[in-house]
């Protein structure tokens, strides 16, 4: 029975998180704060519904190309995941061995990686939008991705950039907006920032790299959607078993590259300071 449920919104699309016979539902409440203190907890009409309950879900039998099926370990803590990528409804099962301070830890963890996941199905087969391993940053509505592996600076990129706002310095969605263009929102997944659910016109998208000097180099369309497929939340999200049966390499492609359309790409190594800024404006009054 379902005994409870919470809203998650991102990048205007919500997923509704319900809770059978009470399993770990005051607690999930109680992590979702920063949530709803940054604005992820909005009763909206979802378009994800996602069941976390406990015990096992077997993995089915009979072949379904749109079912997502996931099992994973996390020491004491076993999670199954069974998603209808055509619905956009699942579940999620838990087996607890012995629990110890960080058992619920472990599992809030858990459902929010299944939550992402399904989100990346979900935009994707919607052909609108991705998820980015990056910091976004608005400058007076304008919107900023500077996209990098961990280690690369998106926080340090992210705390130079003060006073303009940050989305979040970890991951970020670029998606479709009802006029043809393109938006890039923050998300609840951060690093050392909070996030801000909020939309703002993506104006350029950055690959960044630290330097002892600013410097600015454009790339193509396609070397940039490439790198993205590529990077941390996208490769390792194509390379689970499974996923390749749904979303290919074949058809997210052409999402990306119709995604970064008119959007300027480059790579920029920056020094450990808020100059790189005049750079990108610099460069900016020149191509505009």
């Amino acid at each position: 029975m379902i005994t409870g449920h919470n809203t998650i919104t991102i990048g205007d699309v919500g997923c509704l998180v319900q809770f059978e016979d009470n399993f770990f539902q005051d607690t999930f409440d109680l992590y979702l704060a920063e949530y709803r203190a940054w604005g992820f907890c909005r009763d909206v009409s979802p378009q994800i519904a996602i069941t976390v309950k406990d015990g096992f879900i077997p993995q089915p039998t009979a072949a379904n190309r749109n079912l997502f099926y996931q099992a994973l370990q996390y020491d004491t803590v076993a999670a199954t995941m069974l998603l209808d990528s055509s619905t956009s409804r699942g579940e999620i099962g838990f087996s607890i061995g012995q629990g110890d301070a960080f058992t619920i830890v472990r599992i809030t963890e858990l459902i929010e990686s299944f939550i992402c996941n399904a989100y990346i199905f979900y935009f994707a087969l919607h052909e609108i939008g991705t998820f980015i391993h990056a910091c976004g940053v608005d400058d007076g509505n304008k919107g900023y991705i500077f996209a990098g592996p961990s280690g690369y600076g998106k926080s340090t990129i992210g705390k130079l950039s003060f006073p303009r706002e940050i989305l979040c310095d970890e991951m970020v969605l670029l998606k479709k907006d009802h006029v043809a263009g393109r938006t890039v929102f923050g998300t609840p997944y951060v690093g050392e920032s909070k996030g801000l659910n909020r939309g703002v016109r993506c104006r350029g998208i950055y690959f960044i790299e630290q330097s002892t000097e600013n410097v600015l180099l454009p790339i193509s369309r396609m070397s940039a959607a490439i790198t993205l497929i590529k990077e941390g939340i996208m490769g390792n999200f194509l390379s689970l078993e499974g996923v390749r049966n749904i979303v290919s390499y074949g058809t997210f492609l052409p999402l990306v590259l119709d995604l970064l359309a008119g959007i300027p790409c480059y790579r920029l190594r920056f020094k450990k300071d808020n100059s790189f800024w005049r750079l990108i404006h610099g460069n900016e009054d020149l191509t505009d």
